[in-house]
């Protein structure tokens, strides 16, 4: 038997979330349709003579003091030739000519002198901004927080070293890309992947009128009329809007996303512009709480409260941002009082902090260091779950010296033994118990869109078959545009290309990104349907979202697999070749650059790229995989087993390690080890046919006919359909007998 060599399809990492439909009619999208007339921007000054009290709600606020230039009046920390030392690095806060700066280590590790140019935010904490020369601006990871009034800084357990894209002076950090298309009005980012520069525009340094409203020129030339006549033109945001409209249209800066266009132009759906990050580890537990950051949008759209109609301006001013009402007396203005604020509903004293609503139903996390944000998922806590999945629950967060199950048994004796049913139960199963769950959750329509999304995703993480795919066949026309887009991506990873029909209408889809989703597919799997006149556009729309990113790591690995589907590896080695520059721990294209290496012959290149990974990724298995098969392709016997072995014992858990390993071994005629490493495969992976035929090999080689006659058995009875494992088996039962 021969050992598996190289063969093995380049590893496609995607960063990207899209959407999707396979109907000619019309998706149920709700959106403001914009007035034909096109608007400029005429700044938030000229709206004060007419919207003078939303103009002092809103002058403080935290969109006021998005960003600001530095100088003595927007500066809150201490730049008195203070300094503040973090991993051995010490930043020096000084003042010079008026001008405020900071002296710290630079991307080349050693310490220069940086102008402040711009502060960021003012409460908690307030960051600040240095321009580089390449039209870049970057935010400093030294903060000052503003309540305690010192500084700190925002990443206090990552010890980051200077050429990390993590680094102050890296990608994280990057004003034009991570944080301006928020903190400014009518933001063009302007970047040029030629020279890796940007020019970065904004009509309004802040979140200002129109950052919400739209550009108002004609607005105002309405109001400005002697006797207007005529219906007033739209604005973007407008009193009585619909709750989800609303809500998708702040979603463009609450919530955890990435752009597909150049830049927001007031038009369409959300969907059109942004791609919304799905309820994955890490940024959120997985049951759908928060975890990492994700800006309310993601968690807010899982609630009933969404479900119902209740929207941001519900609980906050929209001008000034501040809540409403105080404690449970907001909470109180929708739930009955008699109801929900007494010790018979919340089981804890009146008036302290165990009885106010928020902590057992909108629990929260830091970020940032002191930045303290809530889960606006509004969910009923469920220590059951968390005893059964290790998920948290708002009891344990106050209750920590008491364990899940505590809290689960008391849950029951106060509610009763059924909880009302949640999207996240059924999510769980499919994670922890059986795929099923996940279609559960992509069936019921009357789960959140953004839950039902995710399990589609997380589907394609299981072992799938052919009915699997079938069921989601019919989701192409799907009235959630977060599913349709899901589905066309699970449908790529497939590797399956017989469903090209039913997702070519999806080119036409009303939404953008679905679009996009569709078109990448064609691209991905290099099939030719330029004959259909919807292609061009979204084509166009995918090549030019593809080209908008090309400022982060993962945007040039897009790239790169972009150029692989066309057969262009050497646009493919030069992009993920920038995508290492970008981020040098960015391992996935620098896997897939050694891989493309060895394939143009270059095995030097491609070993020392595989070393770096396990260099910085110590525990991660493929890289020890591919050094093994690249050794055994060298014919170093040696150096295969080690790294081989050393494959099987990391994480993730692979059945190619194990088979390989084992196979290896076997052709040693080192019989024992193989049957151990074989075995340790199929604890991780039960009753794999891989796993078990090279075992039966093993076995019968070794002249353990008994053993091999079992593990055939097992075989023939889980794959019965296959031929050559009966014929395996006859031919073992011969060798008994004989002997």
């Amino acid at each position: 038997m021969k050992f598996n060599s190289i063969k093995i399809s380049f590893i496609f990492f995607l960063g990207i979330v899209l959407f999707s439909c396979n109907s000619d009619k019309a998706k149920k999208e709700q959106y403001t349709v914009v007035n034909e007339v096109k608007q400029t921007f005429v700044g938030g000054n000229t709206c004060i003579a007419c919207h003078e009290e939303e103009y002092k709600l809103w002058k403080g606020s935290h969109h006021d003091q998005a960003m600001k230039i530095a100088d003595s009046v927007s500066i809150l920390a201490n730049f008195n030739n203070t300094s503040f030392t973090h991993n051995s690095v010490t930043s020096k806060f000084y003042k010079k000519d008026g001008n405020f700066y900071v002296n710290t280590q630079g991307k080349d590790g050693k310490y220069h002198d940086y102008k402040i140019v711009y502060t960021f935010g003012f409460t908690p904490l307030q960051q600040y901004i240095v321009q580089f020369p390449n039209g870049a601006y970057q935010c400093l990871l030294t903060a000052w927080d503003s309540k305690k009034n010192k500084w700190f800084h925002l990443q206090p357990n990552l010890d980051i070293h200077h050429e990390e894209w993590m680094n102050w002076t890296g990608g994280s950090q990057n004003w034009n890309t991570m944080c301006a298309d928020c903190h400014s009005t009518n933001l063009h980012k302007n970047y040029s992947d030629k020279d890796q520069s940007y020019k970065t525009t904004f009509s309004e340094i802040n979140v200002s009128c129109e950052a919400c409203h739209g550009p108002s020129s004609e607005h105002v030339k309405y109001y400005e009329q002697e006797n207007p006549t005529g219906t007033p033109p739209k604005s973007h945001m407008e009193t009585g809007m619909d709750s989800k409209e609303l809500v998708q249209k702040c979603a463009r800066c609450h919530s955890r996303r990435s752009q597909t266009t150049d830049y927001y132009n007031y038009e369409g759906h959300f969907f059109d512009h942004y791609e919304q990050r799905l309820l994955i580890d890490p940024i959120y537990f997985l049951d759908g709480q928060i975890r990492d950051e994700d800006y309310v949008y993601a968690s807010f759209v899982q609630s009933k409260m969404y479900s119902l109609g209740i929207s941001c301006r519900d609980c906050h001013d929209v001008h000034s941002m501040q809540l409403k009402k105080q404690g449970n007396d907001l909470c109180l203005t929708c739930h009955v009082p008699a109801q929900y604020n007494t010790p018979e509903h919340h089981f804890h004293k009146e008036n302290t902090e165990a009885s106010q609503c928020i902590n057992c139903h909108m629990t929260g996390r830091y970020y940032m260091g002191n930045d303290f944000r809530r889960d606006h998922s509004f969910r009923i806590p469920r220590p059951d779950q968390s005893e059964k999945y290790d998920t948290p629950n708002a009891c344990n967060g106050c209750h920590d010296d008491k364990s899940a199950k505590w809290a689960a048994d008391f849950i029951k004796e106060k509610y009763g033994e059924q909880r009302a049913d949640h999207f996240s139960d059924h999510l769980l199963k499919g994670y922890f118990e059986d795929k099923e769950g996940f279609h559960e959750v992509i069936a019921n329509s009357a789960y959140p869109e953004i839950a039902r999304a995710t399990a589609v995703n997380q589907l394609m993480n299981q072992n799938i078959t052919q009915d699997d795919v079938t069921k989601l066949i019919a989701y192409l026309n799907d009235d959630s545009a977060w599913v349709r887009a899901e589905t066309v991506r699970a449908i790529e990873k497939t590797g399956i290309d017989t469903y090209n029909a039913s997702l070519q209408p999806l080119l036409k889809d009303t939404i953008r990104m679905v679009r996009i989703a569709t078109a990448r597919y064609f691209n991905m799997k290099n099939i030719d349907v330029n004959a259909d006149p919807n292609f061009d556009k979204a084509n166009k729309e995918f090549l030019n979202q593809m080209e908008l990113n090309l400022d982060f790591a993962s945007g040039q690995h897009q790239k790169a697999l972009y150029y692989q589907s066309k057969n262009n590896n050497e646009g493919a080695i030069k992009c993920y070749e920038k995508a290492l520059k970008i981020d040098n721990f960015y391992n996935m294209s620098r896997m897939n650059l050694a891989l493309l290496y060895y394939q143009n012959g270059d095995k030097t290149k491609s070993e020392t790229l595989y070393k770096k990974v396990i260099e910085q990724e110590p525990n991660f298995a493929l890289s020890y995989y591919m050094l093994g098969l690249l050794y055994n392709e060298n014919g170093d016997t040696s150096k295969s087993l080690k790294y081989l072995k050393l494959a099987s014992e990391k994480e993730p858990a692979s059945v190619n390690a194990f088979y390989n390993y084992a196979l290896k071994l076997q052709e040693n005629k080192d019989f024992n080890k193989a049957e151990k490493a074989v075995n340790r495969g199929l604890k991780s992976f039960p009753n794999n046919e891989r796993l078990l035929y090279i075992k039966t090999i093993i076995l019968v080689n070794s002249n353990q006919l008994s053993k091999a006659y079992q593990t055939c058995s097992v075989l023939n009875t889980n794959y019965p359909n296959n031929q050559n494992y009966q014929q395996l088996m006859q031919n073992i039962q011969l060798s008994i007998q004989n002997n």
